[in-house]
């Protein structure tokens, strides 16, 4: 006895072949999506840790600082300068970069408003930072700590 075999009609081909071609198309689009995660999973892996780090780094600053009075050795002072230089150049490798504001308007998005003080310049100008802010690939990882402008009142 002769198997009889089944014919499809084209309908039912080209649905199965249109299922095949989407399923293809979002295999891909998966495949795509799950590289774009992992690539920015990698990017930011070591966000944690430079944002431990950024508290070290502002020490350096104050340190320097503290020297201006001319409180130290002129020899202790450039180590320091070359050791918070190495350690810029480490975090700049790494993707960090510092968050550029004095005189920019206010942005939320970037700065922290700790303080207003009255002053001749635009309302909501940066006069003064207080703590740097810092991104990691243009992703704000700590927002700038800053004293912006509040118009004078004129009398």
């Amino acid at each position: 006895m002769k198997k009889k075999q089944k014919k499809h009609d084209s309908g039912e081909v080209n649905e199965m072949k249109d299922k095949y071609l989407r399923a293809l198309a979002d295999l891909d689009n998966m495949k795509k999506r799950s590289a774009i995660e992992r690539e920015e999973i990698i990017r930011f892996a070591n966000e944690t840790l430079i944002a431990a780090l950024l508290p070290i780094f502002d020490s350096f600053d104050r340190a320097l600082k503290s020297f201006e009075g001319g409180r130290a050795d002129e020899e202790v002072i450039k180590g320091i300068a070359l050791i918070k230089k190495q350690f810029e150049d480490a975090l700049a490798r790494a993707g960090v970069s510092r968050i550029e504001c004095l005189g920019s308007k206010f942005d939320p998005h970037l700065h922290e408003a700790v303080m207003r003080r009255k002053s001749d310049k635009e309302e909501d100008t940066v006069l003064e930072i207080m703590q740097s802010g810092y991104a990691l690939h243009g992703k704000v990882i700590r927002p700038a700590m800053v004293i912006i402008s509040e118009k004078e009142e004129k009398q």
